[in-house]
């Protein structure tokens, strides 16, 4: 278990890292859109372009590093309340229903409108495709059902007593 926890940190820092160069790169493409506009008169066509693929990859993948470090926004008032082993058998069907949206709409889904945009080239950067801009979605899928089979693995290896306090001490 200890090499997962190694292994899982690993992945999770290099999701962050991905995720803060892509975000500086975005960063720095925004500003030279404005410094080319109002200080050379003329803006750099791809700067517009580029920051929106930039924003939904960073929003995919940002997304999916947030599910898998438990950071996403959550309402249990009412699961709290609830008998230990109907909060565990609800937690696992929660689980559940994110695997099989993770397989349907993000992987099968975003896989299939990925593919059918790939000869669709972008009018300012036709190096890349809006395929590859929706490629950021079964990727994120892809890491997102990871993260919710890790969970659900968990959760059916955790006493149902300990649930609250494991979701609470991870999140």
């Amino acid at each position: 278990m200890d090499t997962w926890r190694v292994v899982r940190h690993g992945f999770l820092r290099s999701l962050e890292i991905l995720l803060m160069l892509m975000v500086a790169v975005l960063t720095l493409t925004v500003l030279w859109g404005v410094f080319t506009r109002f200080v050379l008169g003329h803006q750099a066509e791809y700067t517009d372009e580029l920051a929106r693929v930039l924003l939904i990859w960073i929003s995919m993948i940002g997304g999916a590093l947030a599910f898998g470090e438990k950071a996403h926004l959550g309402v249990d008032y009412f699961v709290i309340k609830m008998d230990p082993e109907a909060r565990k058998t609800l937690a696992i069907i929660v689980q559940v229903i994110i695997l099989l949206l993770a397989v349907i709409v993000f992987m099968i889904g975003g896989w299939t409108l990925a593919m059918g945009q790939m000869a669709q080239k972008l009018p300012t950067m036709p190096w890349m495709t809006r395929g590859m801009v929706y490629l950021s979605i079964p990727l994120a899928g892809v890491f997102i059902l990871l993260f919710a089979v890790e969970s659900m693995i968990t959760l059916i290896q955790t006493p149902a007593d300990k649930i609250g306090a494991l979701t609470k001490s991870e999140g």
